[in-house]
């Protein structure tokens, strides 16, 4: 008789859940060997389900199947948890809706939607034992031909895919009598009541049925369990040619009796796994405890006396007492089996919360149990992302990885979607060396594979060809404003710092917990760390989503406080190594130190740290001991000063000459010098500007010199780069960055054009009111460049942040303003000018009179400028009342509404920048002690001078040749890297302990609030408890 095979439509699933089962109807089958490769070939070929990575067999209870709820629940989510972390699995039960079997298909219930298509749920099942069976092939849908007609050759193809590529693997050839598939069935099922005895009803959450049909019922059921074990046989022994590794076979028992008893035993004989879930009851329960706790059947009988003859009577019921005495050693002889192979077994407590890590733990442990710690075990454990099996597998130290193997694992966890950086921290703390592992070609592989979740456009376009050299490199330095030099590479195609590169391609590929793990064990974790924050800050530019943009701005703040915390520790570890570190160069990052790092990063908590703070002191005083600007300007008043050698105090003995030097040099003395200088120049630009005259004389000669010195210093700061490091590009987007030189530039431009359009006052009398304006405004602009000192001042400084924070949030509220500006304003100028003809004056009056009206609230003088003193008269008419309903709604918007919405914005400014004035003032100190470090020592109009010596003393250097660095100097520096490289290891271990103990001791308070809480509730318990004894006192009395 021929193979049926079909679908069977559960009718008491839901519409959104009637997905039909499959079935296979093996009647009449003699060969289980044939009957089992028959099966798999229907399933893997024809159907095109993938080969399972893991198998797990379900047995227990069946009618007098007695789980608690809770256990029943540890069961489901364990089964669920499982299949989120492994693969393609299968689930192997008996089919029927009872006992043990109706969880699983709970279990297949809570199933995730995306693991779903990997999971099939297969129950054998003898065709007599089903109960309703007739409607299952009561219906014939379509004829088909026979597999053996469609699949003439000998070796059947079975894909992995399912498609018609041999890329999977080759059934062997058996002889086939009889066995073509000539119909396909289609049938409704609907499971009918439980019998207490006879056929079981099938279970309507499985995916797969398989049933076994014989004229004999106890031949049909020997069948089916043969049949069973052959398929998991053909699956896991790998007979089946497949290219991929065998399956993985394990049994979980769940309660059950006598013949779960007996199932467990021959299972075992076959060196299969199980997993005995202890606390479920009956078979659970007492071979758990063989197990674990006996080592003999005596010891078992003394726990449980008299139990196993009691269920003997309860299976088997008046039978008699030679029967049941060997009932009872079959029984005993079962369980002394299982004994005997304990090995395999792993007790699972489902009472315990210790045990709630998951059964895929508990998995793993059986597997191990049956085949030994392996490579291919080790392999399945990453698959399960299960890197606490994978630790205790090389504890055992028999694991034989080669070489290749460990780089294929480490690939894969950097690939993985799933966080796998525990397998990479385990796989290098066994010995993978990431110097050898980290190539150019795997670096560019690794770039490509994850371009599609990279946020960087770059990345996305050119994610098949992505080349390190070409494509890689120049980003990051776009990303790093141009401080990126490109390492050299070791022999080709190696990195000298191999979590560096690991760190960037983590970054850039989105993958935040990599780059933590990258930045923690990097040589140079300071620079990576502010590195980091400025990656982040610029991808968050790059970012079309909101949502992306957010999280990059998240791992931004992140990595600028783990940078602060690990300097913090860093500093307490050692202060005089804190400081060398700050100050020492990194080739890399365009020779930038790791405070110009923290500025191009812009991170405003490292430049504020403490640390940061009294490296940036140092800088602005220069030589001088504890100057101040009172100090600094009496020296200036009072020069002899300097040969008194106790005032100013510097911070060593020199000489004279070496005093005048120093004193001038220092930033503090320049900044005092300039705020002179520039006051000087404003008084005699704004008296230029009061008694202006067309006649051109000495003190304007005067004036127009001293402001060309002040433009030739601006191109300086422009063009000329302020070490050998510093290329132009970079030289001139720092300047385009700060608004004070945009201001500069314009006030110095403003007043070049009026002395240029003085000289044609004479010829076109026109010119010298526009001359005369230039100067006015270019003498407002170089007045308020006076607020440019002020950033210094700790007090000041903020006052300045403050406004330029409201001036950005004045553009947006203009925005919104000046709707209701132009609304209002062509509705009045419509209907109190109605006959006014077209003129550029009507566009003029559109904006000016309703910001008029907002800023001033004299609505009589809007209409008086119209209409006169017949304003009134005009009012009474329709088009006043229109026009006064306007009005009213315009004053209710414009002056009570949105200037009181931006009072509300300008109040939150200041509470924002008041609560960060601090943090703000520090942040803009770097760029005033910046820019003063790089100012000539001469103020204009004799910067002039200083510009000659800068030019001769480059021209020095361009003609003097370079002095090599000899050896001694040479061991020296490398010692000195050496014991910054130690103490940066150092400081990183106790940063890791401060982070365990922060993390601790918050579980801890957490705890303890709880724990508060909890008193608390149970003292009003008992205070509600003792009212309502009171209340029934009285009730009595």
């Amino acid at each position: 008789m021929p193979y049926k095979k079909g679908d069977i439509t559960f009718t008491t699933k839901s519409e959104s859940k009637q997905t039909p089962a499959k079935f296979i109807l093996v009647a009449d089958e003699e060969d289980v060997e044939s009957a089992a490769r028959n099966v798999l070939e229907i399933m893997l070929v024809e159907w095109g389900y993938t080969k399972p990575q893991l198998m797990i067999s379900v047995v227990g209870g069946s009618r007098r199947f007695n789980v608690k709820e809770n256990q029943k629940n540890v069961f489901v989510d364990g089964i669920r948890q499982l299949t989120k972390t492994t693969g393609t699995t299968w689930l192997m039960t008996s089919g029927s809706n009872v006992g043990a079997v109706t969880v699983v298909g709970e279990a297949m219930t809570r199933i995730s939607v995306k693991v779903r298509d990997k999971v099939s749920c297969i129950g054998v099942t003898s065709w007599s034992g089903t109960d309703g069976k007739e409607t299952i092939i009561e219906h014939r849908k379509v004829a088909r031909p026979s597999v053996s007609a469609r699949k003439s050759e000998d070796n059947i193809d079975i894909s992995k895919n399912g498609d018609n590529v041999n890329r999977g693997f080759v059934m062997k050839p058996v002889e086939r009598q009889n066995t073509g598939i000539e119909h396909f069935y289609s049938g409704y099922y609907k499971p009918p009541q439980l019998k207490k005895e006879g056929p079981v009803p099938l279970n309507p959450h499985h995916t797969h049925f398989i049933f076994v049909k014989k004229d004999d019922p106890e031949e049909e059921e020997h069948f089916r369990v043969k049949l069973w074990a052959e398929i998991q046989k053909l699956l896991t022994s790998g007979s089946l040619g497949s290219e991929d590794r065998p399956a993985a076979v394990v049994m979980i028992q769940l309660e059950g009796g006598i013949d779960t008893t007996r199932t467990v035993r021959n299972t075992l004989k076959k060196n299969t796994p199980i997993i005995i879930c202890e606390g479920t009851g009956r078979a659970s329960n007492y071979l758990s405890y063989a197990c674990k706790q006996c080592d003999n059947l005596r010891d078992l009988q003394e726990r449980y006396p008299g139990y196993f003859e009691r269920m003997i009577d309860a299976a088997h019921p008046g039978v008699n007492a030679k029967s049941h005495q060997t009932l009872l050693e079959n029984l005993l002889g079962n369980i002394k089996d299982v004994m005997e192979m304990k090995k395999l077994v792993e007790v699972f407590n489902m009472d315990g919360d210790l045990e709630m890590a998951g059964f895929d733990l508990a998995v793993l442990r059986a597997l191990l149990r049956a085949r030994g710690v392996s490579k291919e075990y080790l392999k399945l454990a990453f698959d399960w992302n299960r890197c606490d099996i994978a630790e205790e597998m090389f504890k055992q130290d028999t694991i034989n990885l080669r070489d290749t193997d460990t780089q294929e694992l480490v690939t894969r966890a950097l690939l993985e979607r799933e966080n796998r950086v525990h397998f990479v921290a385990l796989l290098i703390e066994n010995g993978l060396s990431l110097d050898e592992y980290l190539t150019v070609y795997r670096l560019e592989h690794l770039y490509q594979a994850h371009a599609n979740k990279s946020i960087i456009p770059e990345l996305k376009e050119k994610r098949k060809t992505i080349s390190y050299r070409s494509d890689v490199s120049p980003l990051i330095g776009k990303l790093m404003n141009s401080y990126y030099n490109p390492p050299e590479l070791i022999d080709g195609d190696r990195f000298e710092k191999p979590y560096r590169e690991l760190l960037m391609w983590s970054i850039l590929a989105n993958r935040p917990e990599i780059t933590e793990y990258m930045w923690e064990n990097a040589s140079e974790p300071l620079s990576l760390g502010l590195v980091a924050t400025r990656l982040y800050r610029s991808i968050e530019s790059l970012a079309a989503d909101p949502d992306e943009a957010a999280k990059c701005t998240a791992h931004a703040d992140e990595y600028e406080h783990k940078v602060c915390s690990y300097l913090t520790t860093l500093h307490a570890l050692d202060e005089d190594v804190t400081r060398t570190l700050l100050r020492s160069p990194y080739q890399t990052w365009g020779n930038q130190t790791a405070l110009d790092l923290g500025a191009v990063a812009n991170s405003k908590k490292f430049l504020s740290h403490s640390c940061c703070q009294e490296i940036l002191e140092e800088r602005w005083n220069g030589q001088l001991l504890h100057p101040s600007h009172l100090k600094v300007f009496a020296v200036m008043l009072l020069p002899f000063l300097l040969f008194t050698r106790r005032f100013p105090k510097f911070k060593t003995d020199m000489n004279v000459f070496r005093r005048f030097v120093e004193f001038y040099c220092a930033p503090i003395t320049k900044f005092v010098v300039n705020w002179v200088t520039t006051f000087i120049f404003l008084v005699f630009y704004s008296y230029m500007t009061l008694y202006y005259r067309p006649e051109v004389g000495l003190a304007d000669i005067l004036l127009h010199v001293w402001v060309l010195t002040l433009l030739l210093e601006e191109l300086r700061q422009v063009i000329i780069p302020r070490d050998e490091y510093e290329s132009f590009g970079q030289r001139f987007r720092a300047w385009l960055s700060t608004f004070w030189n945009w201001m500069d530039l314009i006030a110095l431009l403003l007043t070049l054009a009026a002395f240029l359009i003085r000289f044609n006052t004479l010829r076109e009398p026109w010119t010298y009111d526009v001359s005369r304006n230039l100067y006015a405004i270019a003498c407002t602009i170089f007045w308020i460049l006076i607020l440019r000192m002020y950033q210094s001042n700790k007090t000041l400084g903020p006052f300045l942040i403050m406004i330029r924070e409201m001036i950005w949030a004045l553009f947006w509220f203009l925005l919104v303003l000046i709707v209701f500006v132009i609304a209002f304003g062509i509705a009045g100028i419509a209907i109190l000018s109605p006959d006014q003809n077209p003129s550029p004056r009507v566009l003029r009056d559109i904006f000016y009179y309703p910001y008029y009206q907002v800023t001033v609230g004299d609505w009589q003088t809007y209409t008086d400028s119209l209409y006169g003193d017949d304003t009134e008269t005009e009012l009474d008419t329709l088009d006043g009342y229109v026009y006064s309903v306007l009005l009213a709604a315009y004053i209710l918007i414009g002056n009570v509404l949105l200037l009181n919405l931006l009072i509300a914005i300008f109040s939150t400014v200041y509470n924002q920048v008041e609560s960060n004035s601090l943090t703000e003032w520090k942040y803009n100190r770097y760029y005033i002690i910046t820019e003063f470090e790089d100012v000539p020592p001469l103020p204009a109009p004799l910067v002039v001078l200083s510009h000659v010596y800068r030019l001769v003393v480059w021209t020095t250097k361009c003609c003097r040749t370079k002095t090599k660095i000899d050896d001694g100097e040479m061991d020296e520096l490398l010692h000195e890297q050496s014991e910054i490289k130690k103490y940066e290891s150092e400081a990183m271990d106790n940063y890791k302990l401060n982070v365990e103990k922060q993390q601790k001791g918050s579980r801890e308070e957490t705890l303890k609030k709880l724990d508060e809480r909890l008193r608390l509730l149970v003292e009003k318990v008992k205070g509600l408890e003792e009212e309502q004894v009171m209340l029934v006192k009285k009730r009595e009395k």
